[in-house]
């Protein structure tokens, strides 16, 4: 290896250096994750919410929401294949599955129609690869208290099985998670193709 004398070689020793001393810190740091405080949106002026789609996953995780603002989901695909962010509880998640499921034999092409019982279509926004959507949207104001909990996740054939799921954290305006029983696991499918719920606190995994 030839020295490192050059500008070129001390400036990617600090780099390093910088790396290893944010991992030391993030491992010294065992406290819980805070959000900092957020002005809720309205329909006026509605708060950005941006999503990253990747194979197979999304960014942020959670996703941070006050029931009853107005936002706009910006929805990015930085993947290589078709995505979608389905917001809404399990009942919303487990309609998209069973939805969507029989397309996964469909040839390639445009993503399939497919459609669900508007009670339970939640928020669906399907992007392509390299595509960005923006989505207004208001929370509804209830939705800290559905059991189960809320999730943003996609339901295009075998994605949600690669674990393309987040939670959704609903926070008050001071950025503290509201009183919400929370998951133990994030939901994912079982060894018999079902897409399982989380598993709470006193209670077993429920099947779906």
């Amino acid at each position: 290896m030839l020295p490192l004398t050059s500008s070129s070689g001390r400036l990617a020793v600090a780099l390093a250096g910088a790396v290893l001393l944010a991992v030391a810190a993030a491992g010294c740091d065992a406290g819980p994750t805070v959000t900092p405080p957020i002005t809720p949106g309205t329909s006026g002026d509605p708060r950005e919410v941006v999503i990253v789609a990747k194979d197979y996953s999304f960014i942020p995780s959670p996703v941070d929401l006050v029931p009853g603002e107005t936002v706009i989901f910006q929805v990015v695909n930085g993947g290589l294949v078709t995505h979608e962010a389905v917001v809404g509880p399990m009942p919303v998640q487990d309609a998209w599955e069973a939805a969507e499921a029989p397309t996964a034999s469909a040839p390639p092409g445009p993503t399939a129609q497919v459609s669900v019982p508007p009670e339970l279509a939640g928020l669906r926004i399907v992007v392509t690869s390299g595509e960005r959507k923006d989505v207004p949207w208001t929370v509804p104001i209830s939705a800290a208290t559905d059991p189960g909990g809320w999730f943003v996740g996609c339901h295009i054939p075998g994605h949600w099985a690669a674990g393309m799921v987040v939670p959704v954290r609903f926070v008050g305006p001071d950025g503290a998670p509201l009183r919400t029983r929370e998951p133990l696991a994030t939901p994912g499918v079982g060894t018999d193709g079902t897409l399982r719920a989380p598993v709470w606190a006193g209670s077993s995994a429920a099947s779906r």
